[in-house]
């Protein structure tokens, strides 16, 4: 039975605008913080820190999340184990790197850290390739002989290619063949550096979906401003994994915001996010806390002044009806209402 709250507005669901939708039978948020937010300049997260925030993660419902590289680095294989053991009903995922030198290692390494998901990635873009100094048809036998490495083992195996939504659209077609037909269990579609529109998000991910029955994830990054558009987006259109982060924290200008893709999959789209949204504020300001970056006042969901009001024609209707002045309660996400006029009672 469906627990979602009312929506944000009863116009999102005219049926002329949902008719092109096509949203997963079951959603999973998948929390990357872990790892992303430690590429944010600054940011960095003793093992310590890590186990308690992954509890945090997962006490808010969240059932899966990205720890780091533990083929890597030594502390992201000790908070793997730790994390493992510390969970108790989430799973713990880790990323291989397909495209260095010592691939095979990197894989090795994330199947011996007990997580139960390893995301194998490789640059997928033409610009990338240059870089890399490898062909078309090199890429496609290492995606092969990785996948089929990462295989091998009890963990459920995932594809990523990076750089995806600036990648030839064909190749990037039999890349995920590929690595369907060696045995992931999930494709990507990843927005690297946030090149995209939602419209080019919603095609990748009929593309990938025309591979076969493979589930399909989204992974976007914030460059434009577009990250949370994108991620419902792709989401709307099919894919069932979509990452997030607590505080849009990540490389650059970040990740799709966990609290926001949650809240307005949930309160615009209607769609269960699988997480208890009055946990969000509380969740926004430990990430915080732990980063040493203060959540923004205005910040959409879990902002300290979202809330807030000041004009005393707002504050008359607000205090008449929760909803009049803004979309939802703030209770629904552990946010409060503040009232802050001017001592005359003028707007500023």
């Amino acid at each position: 039975m469906s627990h979602l709250p009312q929506p944000a507005s009863p116009l999102n669901a005219l049926p002329n605008l949902r008719t092109p939708r096509r949203s997963p039978s079951e959603l999973l948020l998948c929390d990357v913080t872990l790892r992303e937010g430690e590429q944010s300049p600054g940011v960095s997260f003793s093992s310590a820190q890590k186990v308690d925030l992954a509890l945090a993660l997962e006490a808010a419902g969240v059932r899966q999340i990205q720890v780091g590289y533990p083929g890597r680095f030594e502390r992201d294989m000790n908070a793997t184990k730790a994390i493992c053991s510390a969970l108790t009903h989430a799973a713990a995922e880790v990323v291989a790197l397909a495209f260095v030198p010592d691939w095979e290692a990197e894989i090795s390494a994330c199947l011996e850290s007990e997580a139960a998901v390893v995301n194998v990635v490789y640059r997928a873009s033409d610009r990338l390739h240059a870089l890399l100094g490898v062909t078309r048809e090199t890429v496609l036998r290492r995606v092969d002989s990785a996948i089929r490495l990462a295989a091998s083992g009890e963990a459920t195996v995932a594809f990523t290619p990076s750089d995806g939504t600036r990648a030839d659209h064909d190749f990037l077609l039999r890349m995920w063949e590929v690595a369907a037909e060696a045995g992931a269990d999930r494709l990507y579609v990843a927005d690297s550096v946030g090149a995209a529109t939602p419209e080019l998000i919603a095609s990748l991910v009929e593309r990938a979906r025309s591979v076969g029955e493979t589930p399909i994830g989204v992974h976007c990054h914030n460059d434009f401003g577009m990250v949370v558009a994108n991620t419902c987006t792709g989401v709307m259109a099919g894919a069932s994994f979509a990452d997030v982060a607590v505080n849009g924290l990540g490389d650059r200008a970040g990740n799709a915001p966990l609290e926001e893709v949650a809240t307005a999959l949930e309160l615009l789209y209607e769609l269960e996010s699988g997480i208890d949204l009055t946990k969000l504020t509380n969740l926004s300001e430990r990430f915080a806390t732990a980063a040493g970056r203060a959540v923004a006042p205005n910040k959409p969901v879990t902002g300290h002044d979202v809330f807030a009001h000041t004009l005393p024609t707002h504050v008359a209707a607000i205090e008449a009806d929760a909803r009049a002045i803004q979309p939802f309660e703030p209770e629904l996400v552990g946010n409060r209402q503040r009232i802050d006029s001017r001592p005359d009672g003028t707007a500023p």
